[in-house]
């Protein structure tokens, strides 16, 4: 009978953590920004004022087949203190905007017709930017805790 060596165990490299797709942040900022999109063009095109609706359907089936595997990495990005941050911002921009556009504009000003489309676009360029960014940074300190851990 052969003596046998003992080897040490090998524990696995923790790998880096993958964020979340940038198309998902893009669907994220047209849901926040879909009410003020409808609002402008739903006079003139009825089926539009669906579009809330529609972007919330097409956010849950994502949410349930393509993310379901990183369903609990998105809950954790929308549950930081920085995204409850960006609603309220979010919500005060948009407050902003409407009483900025409304009292600065007259209703014979060209951007009155467009202040819907204005605060959506505006919603939506904030929203997708700061949701990437609080996953930026929460990725950022992820991995340089593993890096950390990994030297040690």
């Amino acid at each position: 009978m052969a003596p046998t060596t003992l080897r040490p165990a090998r524990t696995p490299t923790p790998l880096a953590v993958e964020g979340l797709p940038v198309w998902y942040f893009v669907l994220a900022g047209s849901l926040v920004a879909s009410f003020d999109i409808s609002q402008q063009f739903s006079p003139a095109h009825p089926a539009v004022a669906a579009l809330p609706l529609v972007l919330a359907v097409a956010h849950i089936a994502l949410w349930f087949t393509v993310l379901s595997r990183r369903r609990e990495f998105i809950r954790s990005v929308w549950r930081s203190k920085r995204a409850r941050l960006l609603a309220v911002l979010l919500f005060a921009v948009r407050l902003g905007l409407q009483l900025v556009l409304t009292k600065a504009l007259d209703e014979n000003a060209p951007l009155h017709s467009y202040a819907h489309l204005v605060m959506g676009l505006v919603l939506l360029v904030l929203a997708t930017a700061g949701a990437w960014f609080d996953q930026w940074l929460i990725l950022r300190t992820l991995n340089r805790h593993q890096e950390q851990t990994e030297e040690r």
